[in-house]
């Protein structure tokens, strides 16, 4: 029997939640709707609050299945982008830059619309560094830094759900 197989076996044998991980299920919050209004943002980077808003909109649904819409909700969800900035992390010989760094900040609070009380909330922040060389910029790096953040967003929220049911 190959190696392989034997360790595939070990690791298929041993229980997740001993190590520390859990599976998130997809279905956690089929049921519950969310109301997700458009992110509040006062950075000089447009557009940054409806791509927030969008991604997590869409990672509630394909995550842990919530249904988002304004009708009957369950909670609501506000965001605020706290921070956006960029800066040149490593300048190439000639002035121009190599290397760029933007840092995003996010303030989450979820509410419960029954008793109109904050149930969860956390700021979360970013840095995402970004080559020139191959094409990357700041816009790109600023929607990977979303992307990260929106998933961290969700998991804490499937993480007060199961806590609650």
């Amino acid at each position: 029997m190959p190696i392989r197989n034997i360790l595939l076996g070990l690791f298929l044998a041993l229980p997740l939640s001993a190590c520390g991980y859990q599976i998130l299920r997809g279905d956690l919050a089929s049921g519950i709707r969310f109301a997700v209004p458009s992110a509040t943002d006062s950075s000089e980077f447009a557009g940054l609050d409806a791509e927030l808003t969008q991604a997590v909109r869409k990672q509630l649904f394909s995550m842990i299945g919530a249904k988002v819409g304004d009708v009957s909700s369950d909670y609501r969800l506000e965001l605020v982008i706290s921070k956006a900035q960029r800066s040149a992390r490593a300048w190439s010989r000639n002035g121009g830059v190599n290397m760029g760094m933007v840092v995003i900040a996010v303030k989450y609070k979820l509410i419960e619309i029954n008793s109109k009380q904050s149930v969860l909330e956390s700021n979360i922040s970013r840095n995402q560094e970004f080559l020139f060389s191959t094409g990357e910029n700041t816009t790109h790096a600023f929607s990977e830094a979303i992307a990260d953040i929106t998933q961290q967003i969700v998991l804490e929220i499937a993480e007060h759900l199961s806590e609650i049911n």
